[in-house]
């Protein structure tokens, strides 16, 4: 490298380490069009129930990241939650999101206008959620039953920008080809773009050609969530060199990965059912500074775990998830090796909470109402470290008369 290369390198490394001080004392960021957006928020996927939306809220969450797929989220939830918590609608952004099932000129405006009115006349972020169909998302023989394309709703959600419906627009879950093409032909040009990217995967890429375009970037899935849905582990929580960054100041593995999101450039959307996650991630900034700054050598450090992967150690934890299946409520214990039971958790009929635990652990499902007798269940976790384990408890059998 001669020495007019090395010094753009370093003036290069000098603006982004300047960039990411500001990040640290800046909370929010300024679309393109001067609508502010909180850059820490609460991801409602997996369902998120409205106790979990105004329990995100009253920790002091203002971004709720939601979707019209039934499937995944319930806008409706979201919508009594944000009611229930007494903040001011005009105090939190919502960013909700189209299927691509009802792509198409009338259908996304009709989708437009209904989580519009959901959320008090209008939707802070509309984004498409996907720019096509595939059976396994929108069923087969969903050709016959989409009406148009991505581009016919982008018209749609234009015209919803123009009327106020939306404030802000953008896409979600597009590739490089398609968001090239979508910054062609978009007359208002998309303020936010939203995809997976944790430490393992960077999409180095398609945030460089946001950053290019003016787009916010938004990140989904920052603390290794996809990992687990294709049943290979949770990198992200279970990285040594997460954890190794975080241990000086007593910072968890996915602290320093939202830090490193954060400083990147990256809007983040975290969820969680565990009260003490939740109000956890809604602490990422605390008096308007971020509460974990990264160096410049700490974030490399997180940089350079793009595209590879770390086995765990062998102290590394399990995610554990606990539903209720059942109609009643259910309390649920730690059980130590000597036989001692300690409570940690409350599971509403329905509901469910995340425990970070240990193999072999064992845990105690038991009736609230009545405490005293045989266990509901006893669980012991059996994934390997680093590993994800979920647990289902139903009701126990009625007695046949």
């Amino acid at each position: 490298m001669g020495a007019g290369s090395r010094l753009l390198a370093a003036s290069c490394a000098v603006v982004a380490a300047m960039a990411s001080e500001d990040i640290c004392t800046s909370p929010s960021v300024t679309l393109s069009n001067g609508v502010e957006m909180p850059r820490v928020g609460y991801g409602c996927a997996g369902r998120a129930t409205a106790a979990s939306v105004e329990a995100a809220l009253r920790a002091g969450a203002r971004l709720l990241d939601t979707a019209q797929a039934a499937e995944w989220y319930d806008e409706a939830a979201v919508a009594e939650g944000l009611a229930r918590s007494g903040v001011p609608r005009s105090d939190v952004v919502i960013v909700t999101k189209l299927h691509p099932r009802d792509h198409g000129a009338n259908s996304a405006a009709a989708k437009i206008a209904a989580s519009a009115k959901l959320f008090g006349g209008y939707v802070d972020v509309f984004l498409q959620h996907y720019p096509s169909c595939w059976d396994g998302l929108c069923g087969k023989g969903w050709q016959e039953r989409v009406e148009g394309d991505w581009r016919d709703s982008w018209r749609a959600m234009e015209a919803a920008y123009a009327a106020g419906a939306v404030k802000a627009v953008g896409a979600s879950n597009f590739r490089d080809a398609e968001f090239r093409e979508l910054l062609e032909f978009a007359t208002v040009k998309p303020h936010v773009f939203q995809t997976w990217m944790d430490p393992f995967h960077a999409e180095k890429p398609l945030r460089a050609a946001a950053e290019r375009a003016g787009v916010v970037f938004m990140s989904y899935s920052t603390l290794g969530t996809q990992w687990e849905m294709q049943r290979r582990g949770n990198p992200v929580l279970a990285s040594p060199t997460l954890r190794a960054i975080g241990a000086p100041s007593g910072a968890s593995a996915a602290a320093v990965a939202l830090s490193w999101a954060v400083q990147r450039g990256a809007v983040v959307i975290p969820r969680s059912s565990s009260p003490a996650h939740v109000a956890a991630n809604a602490r990422t900034y605390v008096g308007g500074a971020l509460r974990l700054c990264l160096s410049a050598a700490d974030l490399a450090r997180v940089d350079a775990l793009d595209g590879t992967t770390e086995p765990p150690p062998a102290d590394a934890p399990v995610a554990a998830s606990f539903a209720n299946l059942g109609d009643e409520a259910v309390e649920l214990f730690w059980r130590s090796p000597g036989g001692a039971e300690t409570k940690v958790g409350l599971l509403e009929p329905q509901g469910s909470t995340d425990i970070s635990t240990f193999a072999g652990h064992v845990f105690v499902a038991r009736l609230r109402r009545s405490p005293g007798a045989a266990p509901l269940a006893v669980l012991e976790v059996a994934a390997r470290p680093g590993g994800t384990q979920a647990f289902a408890i139903a009701d126990p059998e009625e007695e046949e008369l």
